[in-house]
């Protein structure tokens, strides 16, 4: 029997055959086609004293995998596939380069955006090729993402058509970007903020001086009643007094070697204008009474700093965490100032007043490490 004859005895198996036949090829040319890389490890000459190391590298192509675009080999178009997903392939080779860690060093996450070859045939024994790469360098600081530098470049040429070393060519520009954010970091050690390691809290005690209209705390000057310079919002208060004080803080931030430095100067301080007294109540008792209202507020601005202490300020979000603490310390304020107002009736309870006088006599003396 002749197939052909077997063929027609068969018909549902007709169509098998040439279905078999077409996917066998087409596996065949596949493989056939491919053109495979595989980056030689070599080490990256780096600048910035072991500053960071490559912690993981990230895909972030349209076209993820291993597929690193097209070349023309012996007149054929065929893709270049890395050995691995490009991923791994490219972090075993930058990592190589980067293998210590410490808690000092940065660790760099890449995002590879472009990396491709395209050649194609321009004439008889003539290849034009272009080979792009685009790299985002950043990392994570507590738990926040933080971008430093990109790099980014395209070579264009032309080549004979005989074989050549595409992983030469890509080692070049690999080795190229890596470079880049070596230099990026050296240059910006110290200066930039995204590459802080942490925050450092730095208190100055800035001798401010007294103005016309505003008494900075200080544990030897004490208020006099010619301080009292306003006029009482209350017509038919019963009050032979009132002390307007207050407390507010300068900040600055500055790189300082690998830390965020941010330096904060608290100040308390009463304003004349809006204190006022009655001259039929100027004695010795009642002047006392004031001036404790403003040892409260040098107390409060004390214990504002000690929650700044410890706190875990973010480089990120320093500011709006010291903001946040500044006004629990207003709050804190306003319940000291009516806690004592409300013990002493406003210094007619003279036993509440002396127990009031003699803890935050105290409390002072130990912060000014009086005697």
């Amino acid at each position: 029997m002749t197939l052909i004859q077997w063929l027609h005895k068969n018909k549902a198996l007709r169509l098998l055959i040439p279905v078999v036949i077409i996917t066998t090829s087409t596996v065949a040319w596949a493989q056939q086609e491919t053109a495979p890389i595989r980056f030689q490890k070599e080490k990256i000459a780096l600048a910035s004293d072991a500053s960071f190391y490559v912690l993981d590298v990230i895909d972030g192509r349209n076209t993820p995998g291993a597929s690193m675009g097209t070349i023309v080999e012996y007149t054929k178009v065929r893709p270049l596939m890395a050995d691995a997903r490009l991923e791994r392939s490219l972090y075993e080779y930058w990592s190589y380069s980067t293998p210590a860690r410490n808690e000092n060093m940065i660790p760099v996450t890449i995002t590879v955006k472009d990396f491709a070859i395209n050649e194609k045939r321009v004439a008889p024994n003539k290849i034009s090729g272009d080979f792009s790469i685009h790299l985002s360098f950043g990392w994570t600081r507590q738990a926040v993402p933080v971008d430093l530098t990109q790099y980014q470049a395209k070579v264009s040429y032309t080549r004979p058509e005989t074989p050549y070393d595409h992983e030469a060519l890509a080692r070049r520009l690999m080795a190229a970007g890596l470079k880049h954010l070596d230099k990026w970091i050296k240059e910006n050690e110290g200066k930039n903020p995204a590459l802080a390691r942490g925050v450092k809290l730095v208190f100055v005690d800035k001798p401010y001086q007294d103005t016309r209209d505003t008494v900075f705390y200080r544990p030897e000057r004490k208020l006099t009643w010619t301080d009292f310079q306003g006029v009482s919002s209350r017509p038919g208060s019963n009050y032979a007094a009132a002390v307007f004080t207050s407390l507010s803080y300068e900040g600055a931030a500055r790189m300082k070697e690998k830390h965020l430095e941010i330096e904060i100067s608290v100040k308390t301080f009463m304003v004349k204008s809006m204190s006022w007294s009655r001259s039929s109540a100027h004695n010795d008792y009642t002047l006392r009474h004031e001036q404790l209202h403003f040892d409260v507020t040098r107390l409060v601005a004390e214990r504002f700093k000690e929650r700044l202490k410890k706190i875990d300020l973010t480089i990120e979000d320093h500011d709006s965490q010291i903001q946040y603490e500044f006004l629990e310390a207003f709050r804190d304020m306003d319940r000291e100032q009516k806690s004592y107002d409300g013990q002493t009736q406003h210094g007619l309870n003279t036993g509440a007043q002396a127990m009031w006088d003699q803890k935050l006599t105290e409390e002072i003396a130990r912060l000014y490490q009086i005697p």
